[in-house]
């Protein structure tokens, strides 16, 4: 692990940033519950069940050849073969692949700041004071409690088989936060390529605007330290941009999400 890190600089850390969310759709693909597609030129991860995680991702497309990779896969999608949902970054080839997307039929739905932080700086960002308590997750209670406050905040229904594999796996780490005794929010730190990863970082929504989101992320982000991790990796919304711009957090590149037209499916 310590040779990967060495590596990591500022002119490398966007591969970083994505190759860690992409870690974490392929760990996830190998679940019995997922149906997965994985090569060298598209991969993505699906289920019929759940809404998370399932898209494409992972595309390496010679620059030529691309529109008529996005027409095979366009048609798989319309038959229900392939999830609608696809994950563009600074991996992606070609580097225009999202242009091309678009004129093919595709939406850009949500974009995401993709964010570094140092971690050895971590100690020195002093947040406003507060009373979460964080605690890793550990037990099936606390899994449900995860699964619960993730769920309700993203609005999305989450395989509870899926998290109970990824709780033994050492990648992931699960993590709730709570306050005068209830569970108020959650995220997942995920260890891959060298980098930890905050994923579904989430508080319920009366509970927002007092740094809880910020306190559970750091308390993770130090125990990824503490394992010789050097850098904290997420892919933030806008509002998430400017608030983790509070633990030094700095914004690198960009990741879309796209969906197909509903006139095209």
């Amino acid at each position: 692990m310590n040779k990967i890190l060495k590596k990591i600089t500022s002119k490398t850390i966007n591969f970083y940033i994505e190759q860690n969310l992409n870690d974490f759709y392929t760990k996830s693909s190998y679940h019995p519950n997922f149906i997965s597609h994985l090569e060298d030129k598209i991969s993505w991860v699906d289920t019929r069940n759940v809404d998370w995680p399932k898209c494409i991702f992972r595309a390496n497309f010679e620059s030529l050849n691309a529109e008529n990779e996005i027409s095979n896969i366009k048609r798989l999608i319309q038959k229900g073969k392939a999830p609608n949902g696809w994950t563009v970054g600074p991996l992606t080839k070609p580097d225009n692949l999202g242009m091309i997307l678009e004129k093919n039929g595709f939406l850009n739905v949500y974009q995401q700041a993709g964010m570094a932080v140092d971690l050895k700086n971590l100690k020195k960002q002093i947040l406003d004071e507060n009373d979460l308590v964080v605690e890793i997750v550990d037990n099936e209670e606390s899994l449900n409690h995860w699964i619960t406050i993730v769920s309700s905040v993203f609005g999305i229904k989450i395989d509870s088989e899926l998290i109970e594999f990824l709780v033994l796996e050492s990648e992931a780490k699960f993590y709730i936060g709570k306050f005068e005794g209830k569970v108020v929010s959650a995220l997942m730190l995920y260890l891959s390529s060298g980098v930890s990863g905050l994923h579904a970082v989430s508080t319920l929504q009366d509970y927002r605007n007092r740094g809880f989101g910020l306190t559970i992320s750091k308390i993770a982000l130090i125990d990824a330290l503490k394992m010789e991790y050097k850098v904290g990796v997420l892919q933030a919304s806008s509002l998430g941009e400017r608030i983790y711009r509070k633990l030094g957090f700095k914004k690198y590149c960009d990741i879309i999400s796209y969906e197909l037209n509903a006139e095209n499916k």
